[in-house]
């Protein structure tokens, strides 16, 4: 497998730190993968499998799903044979766009966080969000209010038709944005295809699944939190450790995606009341089992309130971790249960 680096130590990747262990007698060994050049992430798979012939067939195939994922859900690039968001938004106000059962899926549960949140998260805001983007790309100046404010006309997640299978933007010029949500979708979709390892944990990226019962001395993942500041030497940490296996944790922050403009710092996260990046918390954790969900939830969660992101995470069966941003934590209940900050292991 030329195309990944396979390596057996412990790793800290982005939001995910694991122990060094072994298969615990269970004759498995402890693999990872690493590969990129997808939903613009570096991945890490790890798992325990019986065979390094085995673990890379299911990490291969993982691969292979995210990057057929990747296609469909691009807004920026066509492909041959493909309709994809990048077609659905060249159709805008022309004509419906047949499209892929796995678009339908994403764009109604899209639809359902927009209702849920409302509409803190919008995948309408495409417009508006394109605006941020060339700005941020550009690295001088931030869009002109006015610019935003006319994007912002053509947001409506009414104006989104989706039908048994096929998509339409009703009105010129609208465009579709996915990425509050398409990557912890398709990385939900790609690890329960995956066959090959029973226990298994793909970093996304900011958003970590973990699936599967590992053989270690816990008989549980240990998921963790990053941190938000890097440390005194500009190196980044994790704040907390979490355990678990069948669900995702999905972080959030402005510390991800962001370019400084007149000594002001400006993320990616737009909040779509004020058409400005959200400036209430440095993160946000979300943990829930469904993928797609804890990325909706993370970035709903980071630009609502707190008390309204409180009434949304239970609404969602979800459990989350809020840092405001003087550093201070607010956490669920069952986040508490389940953080080694929170039950005082010093060690996590």
């Amino acid at each position: 497998m030329k195309k990944h680096q396979l390596f057996k130590p412990a790793v800290l990747v982005l939001a995910v730190f694991l122990l060094p262990l072994g298969g615990c007698g269970t004759g498995e060994s402890r693999y990872s993968a690493e590969f990129g050049g997808v939903f613009d992430t570096f991945f890490t798979v790890t798992g325990y499998a019986k065979s390094e012939d085995g673990f890379i067939a299911a990490a291969d195939k993982i691969e292979s799903r995210l990057t057929e994922l990747h296609r469909l859900f691009d807004i920026y690039h066509e492909y041959e044979g493909i309709n994809n968001l990048y077609t659905v938004n060249q159709n805008a106000g022309i004509a419906p766009v047949a499209v892929a059962p796995e678009i339908i899926g994403l764009l109604k549960l899209a639809r359902e966080g927009y209702e849920l949140s409302d509409g803190a998260v919008d995948i309408t805001m495409g417009p508006v969000l394109r605006l941020w983007h060339e700005a941020r790309a550009e690295g001088t100046s931030i869009p002109p209010a006015e610019a935003l404010r006319e994007a912002a006309k053509l947001s409506g997640i009414e104006k989104l038709i989706i039908d048994e299978n096929t998509v339409f933007l009703s009105e010129a010029g609208m465009s579709l944005d996915a990425g509050a949500l398409a990557k912890g979708y398709a990385a939900g979709l790609a690890i329960r295809e995956a066959e090959g390892i029973n226990a298994l944990l793909l970093n996304a990226g900011g958003s970590v699944t973990a699936a599967g019962t590992p053989p270690n001395e816990w008989g549980t993942w240990r998921i963790g939190i990053q941190n938000p500041d890097l440390s005194a030497d500009g190196t980044q940490t994790y704040l907390d450790v979490v355990n678990g296996s069948g669900l995702t944790v999905s972080c959030s922050g402005g510390y991800q995606r962001f370019y400084t403009v007149d000594g002001k710092v400006y993320h990616h996260i737009i909040d779509p009341v004020t058409l400005m990046p959200a400036d209430r918390y440095k993160q946000v954790a979300v943990l829930h089992p469904d993928a797609g969900i804890a990325d909706i939830l993370s970035t709903a969660l980071f630009i609502l309130p707190v008390e309204a992101g409180f009434l949304l995470a239970e609404e969602f069966d979800a459990e989350a971790l809020w840092i405001d941003a003087s550093g201070s934590w607010q956490a669920s209940d069952g986040y508490k249960d389940v953080s080694r900050a929170y039950q005082g292991d010093s060690n996590g």
